[in-house]
């Protein structure tokens, strides 16, 4: 945020005033608001108690706080967009707040949006549970590269295998509530049956075989692609990392392997400075592992998402992400998904070869600099 600016704000009543909503997202106004907050502290506008964060100070409700322009506005893309969740989310129910949240909208006629955050935080927290399932019924292996003893990564493999009762549960009440949703804003029989067949599989803890014989294609990138690139324009994320697995399965399992092979191929070809840039100005930060998130959220975008980005990434569409971006566990767990769904076996690990990233270095200095139009977009 430009200095220009902050110097018109003042500060009254644990809120600064004067701060203007850019409308691009509600992470990005969060990310200036709190970046003011910081300057106004320097400043000495803004008192700052030894031993408590800004955070507990000023900043627990400014997420409702935001949402209140966003919503005054009507900018309901932006608070789909904040609310629905990219790649991966902590196991359990949507938390009261976002709840409010969604009661708005859906008194505003926006019940569609409603449904569609709800699948995507249903089809993520699916996917944990299905990893634990999978993890069961493949059984205890000793990991090479743990360095434990035996003993005691059965007790961990114990511990974690034991959580599927609380966990299954904790989701059969979110689908439960996530029905009784769906009814209330006009969800359509398909969506509804939907609904029941997975409460019904998380009830027996199985999803359903593939029926008929597997699809005789042979597994090359087009493929790949037109299996991430299903549901792009009306599916959010979540509800594609869900539906994946499923997808994937009508496949021979030499495909599905291939699947997987493909995937670690296109995550190690965006492994270059200038996408970490990219990644950078756009999150306001990009460590290691949020850079591993954020290529799997690339190529959640599709295909031609994915390949501009890597021709050009000073051109890439910054209205395409909304401050965060994950997704790379949903591609990673997806093969081995939909090959015990084919085989009713766990699949054999896809060896991975060691990345380094490729490219001209870049240092994190020079970010803005190596991608000036996109630093010029967000604000950097």
């Amino acid at each position: 945020m430009r200095k220009s600016e902050i110097d018109s704000m003042c500060f009254e009543k644990g809120r600064i005033t004067g701060f203007k909503p850019r409308f691009r997202s509600i992470d990005d106004d969060w990310e200036r608001y709190t970046e003011a907050l910081v300057e106004l502290v320097d400043r000495g506008v803004v008192a700052h108690e030894k031993g408590r964060s800004l955070y507990d100070l000023y900043l627990q409700d400014l997420d409702e706080w935001l949402t209140e322009f966003y919503f005054e506005q009507k900018r309901f893309d932006q608070i789909e967009a904040h609310y629905t969740p990219t790649g991966e989310v902590s196991f359990g129910p949507i938390c009261p707040k976002h709840l409010i949240v969604f009661d708005r909208l859906q008194a505003m006629g926006e019940g569609a949006r409603v449904r569609r955050i709800w699948r995507s935080h249903t089809g993520l927290i699916k996917g944990e549970f299905w990893w634990y399932i999978g993890e069961r019924n493949a059984g205890f292996r000793m990991a090479k590269y743990y360095q434990a003893s035996e003993q005691k990564q059965r007790r961990e493999y114990a511990k974690l295998i034991g959580q599927i009762p609380e966990m299954k549960r904790e989701l059969l009440a979110i689908m439960a509530n996530y029905r009784k949703t769906a009814e209330k804003t006009g969800a359509g029989e398909t969506e509804l049956t939907r609904i029941d067949a997975d409460i019904g599989a998380i009830q027996a803890e199985e999803r359903p075989r593939p029926k008929g014989k597997p699809d005789p294609r042979k597994m090359d990138e087009d493929l790949f692609w037109n299996l991430i690139d299903e549901g792009l324009m009306d599916q959010p994320i979540g509800e594609r990392i869900d539906t994946l697995p499923e997808r994937l399965a009508a496949f021979k399992a030499t495909a599905i392997r291939d699947f997987e092979k493909i995937q670690r191929s296109l995550d190690a070809r965006a492994y270059r400075w200038d996408i970490w840039a990219l990644a950078y100005l756009l999150q306001g930060g990009c460590s290691d592992d949020a850079f591993e998130d954020f290529r799997g959220w690339l190529i959640w975008q599709g295909r031609k998402v994915f390949e501009g980005a890597l021709a050009d990434p000073d051109s890439f569409d910054v209205t395409l992400h909304s401050g965060t971006a994950s997704g790379i566990n949903g591609l990673r767990d997806a093969a081995p998904m939909a090959y015990e769904m084919r085989q009713g076996k766990a699949m054999k690990p896809v060896k991975i070869v060691r990345m380094d990233v490729a490219g001209p270095e870049i240092v994190e200095e020079e970010f803005a600099s190596a991608l000036p139009r996109v630093a010029a977009l967000v604000g950097t």
